[in-house]
């Protein structure tokens, strides 16, 4: 359900930006300083992998059926 549909329309952009606000202001000067290492990709990814869990749940948290 995270990766399909509606889901992944809404919560692709957020955590494209989200995403890439966090990676400037937290690994950007590692990454202009070309010092970046595997844990510095994997910090990247996960600046962008966290914003699409965190849109993807609020999403489907509202569109959750009362009761169910």
């Amino acid at each position: 359900m995270f990766v399909r549909g509606a889901t992944a329309r809404t919560a692709v952009p957020t955590a494209a930006v989200v995403g890439t606000v966090l990676s400037v202001v937290n690994q950007g000067s590692i990454v202009v300083d070309g010092t970046a290492d595997g844990g510095t990709w994997v910090r990247v990814l996960v600046n962008y992998l966290v914003p699409f869990c965190v849109a993807s749940v609020g999403y489907l948290a509202a569109r959750r059926r009362p009761g169910a």
